[in-house]
């Protein structure tokens, strides 16, 4: 018969073995594991390594829209504003005070700008004279104009990023259409129009 001091360090030998190999076991991953694991990582990023350009463009196309419809956005309001003001005359200024020309790509307008009962003329600094027309791929404004094909004029958009595709006005009566379409020269694909309808009371 074994002592029992004997039979109890042979039991917790046992128990101490049995618990280095359930910790083995359960403290880490196989060969076989590693690999999987590896495996999956590398096919994740070989797909985030392609997709991760995509979202780029994606983002850069989105941004030079948000930046093409606001730089149209303001050329329409100055555009608006000009139009609105057309024919105003503290008096009798005599001429028409909104015409176009170039098949409405051109816009001529004229407007009494310090109220004192006369449209200055072209030869004055503070002519009441304008125009608005659209010339190899830009939006261009000048003061002082009585035609379209002057020279001297100064681009509204900055022709280095942004391409004026159409400028076009229609008149009916006092109501005034304008359409103004472009893009960005790093997406001719996406171009972008805005249309507005006013009422030009002055005429």
């Amino acid at each position: 018969m074994r002592p029992v001091s004997d039979t109890l360090s042979s039991r917790h030998a046992q128990e101490s073995a049995s618990a280095r190999t359930s910790a083995h076991k359960t403290g880490g991953f196989t060969l076989p594991e590693m690999l999987i694991a590896l495996a999956i990582s590398a096919v994740l990023l070989i797909g985030a390594a392609r997709f991760l350009p995509q979202l780029q463009l994606a983002d850069l196309r989105m941004l030079l829209m948000v930046q093409l419809h606001e730089e149209l956005r303001l050329m329409m309001a100055t555009l608006e504003k000009a139009v609105r003001r057309a024919g105003y005359c503290r008096g009798e200024c005599g001429a028409a005070g909104l015409t176009l020309g170039q098949q409405g790509s051109c816009l001529l307008l004229r407007w009494d700008e310090n109220s004192n009962g006369k449209w200055e003329g072209v030869e004055n600094d503070r002519s009441d004279y304008y125009g608005y027309r659209l010339r190899q791929g830009n939006l261009e404004m000048q003061r002082g104009v009585t035609e379209c094909s002057s020279s001297g004029w100064e681009k509204l958009n900055d022709p280095a990023t942004v391409t004026i595709s159409e400028f076009q006005v229609l008149r009916t009566g006092a109501q005034i259409r304008i359409r103004l379409g472009g893009y960005v020269l790093a997406a001719p694909h996406s171009p972008l129009m805005l249309e507005s309808w006013l009422t030009a009371n002055n005429l």
